[in-house]
């Protein structure tokens, strides 16, 4: 199911059953932990025009509905404000799962292999991160604006990060 929704950066690809509570983080039918998480989860990355990550999207949408692929998002626009010229498309698994998924990602044209684990994204939006830095001067956040968004990111990756056996949520319980 594509989810497109004008307001949002993102368009995602979701099961449909994610409106209904169910976890996208799942390896083998188990929800995974934080730690888990930080451990094996990740996304390839696919760059391009919109209109090639549309087109790709339609393509996975059947794969994520059959659940070989987790979940898909995508920009709706570069992101210029973190100095992206194209828009990217990040195709979300588990890296026991990856060569699979990157399989499928070949079959369909895409023959750049660039994987980036979520640990490796989160310690980039982590305060002093390149990229929530990046963001904070694209914003031109004064210095108490900017102390509150890198308080707020420390706060929620922190959560992750130091809970690993927990269920994984993107937000501290």
């Amino acid at each position: 199911m594509i989810v497109d929704r004008p307001e949002s950066h993102f368009i995602f690809v979701f099961h449909p059953e994610i409106f209904e509570g169910k976890k996208y983080t799942v390896y083998e039918g188990q929800e995974l932990t934080n730690g888990e998480v930080l451990e094996y989860w990740g996304k390839w990355i696919v760059l391009g025009e919109r209109p090639l990550l549309d087109e790709l999207a339609r393509k996975l949408d059947r794969y994520v509905e059959e659940e070989v692929i987790p979940c898909i998002k995508y920009d709706r626009n570069p992101s210029v404000n973190l100095g992206l010229a194209e828009a990217v498309m990040m195709v979300y698994c588990d890296k026991r799962k990856s060569e699979e998924v990157w399989q499928i990602l070949r079959q369909h044209g895409i023959r750049i292999k660039a994987w980036v684990s979520e640990r490796e994204t989160m310690e980039m939006w982590k305060p002093g991160g390149v990229l929530l830095e990046r963001w904070i001067t694209s914003m031109n956040l004064d210095e108490e604006e900017a102390k509150a968004v890198r308080a707020d990111a420390g706060a929620t990756l922190g959560y992750i990060f130091d809970n690993p056996d927990e269920i994984f949520s993107p937000w501290p319980q």
